[in-house]
């Protein structure tokens, strides 16, 4: 898939895929299409970024301000169906300020 077809399919993550090229964080780009390929449903799809996103979420300040944007969005629809664990997302962003 490339970096074009994610954008397609879904904006936000298909930016923060080519910002993390862009910035030589190649293999974390890699491991965020390969939850992609690896998931069989939505929810599947969904975890395995938020899993990727999490282990490597002291990437996020170095950063531009539009790929932490998406970021957030990308964190936000995977954290949806589940009401608490933005919550705890949330708790760590203000404890770690």
């Amino acid at each position: 898939m490339t970096d074009a077809e994610l954008r397609g399919w879904w904006p936000e993550f298909g930016n923060l895929v080519g910002e993390l090229r862009r910035t030589d964080r190649t293999a974390v780009a890699d491991r965020l299409v390969g939850a992609v390929r690896a998931g069989a449903t939505s929810s599947e799809i969904l975890g395995l970024i938020g899993i990727v996103l999490r282990e490597h979420r002291a990437l996020r300040p170095r950063l531009s301000d539009s790929a932490k944007s998406a970021w957030d969005a990308v964190m936000a629809d995977v954290n949806r169906p589940y009401p608490l664990r933005r919550l705890a997302e949330w708790l760590h962003r203000l404890i770690r300020r």
